[in-house]
C-alpha cells in the first residue's frame, strides 16, 4: 500500500500549459498512475487565458485563489465565476473553457489512468449539469460532539450527484477524531492548520495549511485535528458507507449523509 504524504504548497513545481500565446496557465500533477489507482491530483493556475477543452472524467474543483472561470453549455453561454473556497463539480463529458484572473485552484479527478482508457476518446453525455458550490452558501453540522474541541463537515457531493467522487468541506478546532478510512481519499486546505496524525502508535504528524495536499490511501488509519482548519476532502468511492457500513436513516439531513 502507498503510504500518507503530505505535499507543500511551496514545494509545488509548476509546468507551463499551452494558451496559444493568450494569457498564463500552469499544472501540477501531484497524484499521477504512478502514484494512485484511483483519483488523479492536481493544482492548476489560470491568468487571462481561455483553454477549451472536454472533460474525460469527474472532477472536483476548488479555488484557491483569485477569480476562476468556467464557460459552459450551449455557444458557452453559461459562465460560472468562483473565488476562494468555491468548489465547482464538473461531470465526465463536460464541454468547457478554463479562464481566470491570478486563479489558483486545486482538482480531483476519477479515473487516474483515464488517458489510457480505451473510452478515453468516446463521446459522453454529462450524466448531471455543471455544478457551482459557493462558500458563503455551505452549512456545516457539528460532529463528534462529546469528544472534545470542534469539527463539523459540510457535504457537498455526494451519490444524488455523482457515482465516483464525494466531496466534504470540514472544521477542525483543538479537537482529535480517531478514524480509519474505507476509500482513498485526497484534501487540501484552505485557511488554518489541518492535523492528520498517522503512523505506528500515532507518531507521525501531517500538517497542511492553505494550499497544501495530504494523500491518505484506504486503510490509513490516523486521528483527524486542527487549529481553525478548513479542509476539503475529496474521498473515492464515494458509495463506500452502503458498501461497508449500515446506512445512515433515511430521516437524516442530506448535508450529513
Amino acid at each position: 500500500m502507498i503510504e500518507p504524504f503530505l505535499l507543500k504548497s511551496e514545494d509545488m513545481v509548476f509546468s507551463q500549459v499551452n494558451c496559444n500565446g493568450i494569457g498564463h496557465a500552469s499544472n501540477c500533477q501531484l497524484l499521477s498512475p504512478n502514484t494512485s489507482k484511483t483519483l488523479g491530483v492536481g493544482v492548476s493556475t489560470y491568468d487571462g487565458c481561455s483553454i477549451e477543452s472536454t472533460t474525460r472524467y469527474d472532477k472536483i474543483v476548488m479555488v484557491l485563489s483569485g477569480i476562476f472561470r468556467i464557460l459552459t453549455e450551449e455557444n458557452y453561454s453559461r459562465v460560472i465565476e468562483a473565488r476562494f473556497g468555491d468548489v465547482i463539480w464538473l461531470p465526465k463529458g463536460t464541454r468547457l473553457k478554463y479562464e481566470g484572473e491570478q486563479a489558483k485552484v486545486f482538482y480531483s479527478l476519477y479515473p487516474v489512468d483515464w488517458e489510457t482508457r480505451g473510452d478515453a476518446n468516446d463521446e459522453v453525455k454529462p450524466t448531471t449539469e455543471v455544478l457551482h458550490l459557493p462558500a458563503s452558501s455551505m452549512i456545516f453540522y457539528q460532529m463528534q460532539v462529546l469528544a472534545g474541541g470542534y469539527a463539523s463537515t459540510c457535504s457537498l457531493i455526494g451519490p444524488a450527484i455523482s457515482n465516483t467522487l464525494g466531496a466534504t468541506m470540514a472544521t477542525f478546532d483543538g479537537c482529535s477524531i480517531e478514524w480509519t478510512t474505507k476509500y482513498d481519499q485526497a484534501s487540501v486546505g484552505l485557511s488554518g492548520t489541518f492535523r492528520a496524525v498517522t503512523g505506528e502508535n500515532f507518531s507521525r504528524v501531517m500538517e497542511a495549511k492553505l494550499g497544501d495536499v495530504i494523500w491518505l490511501p484506504k486503510g490509513t488509519r490516523l486521528k483527524y485535528g486542527g487549529d481553525k482548519a478548513v479542509h476539503l476532502f475529496v474521498p473515492y468511492p464515494i458509495n463506500w458507507r452502503t458498501s461497508g457500513e449500515r446506512p445512515r436513516p433515511s430521516y437524516w439531513p442530506t448535508s450529513v449523509r
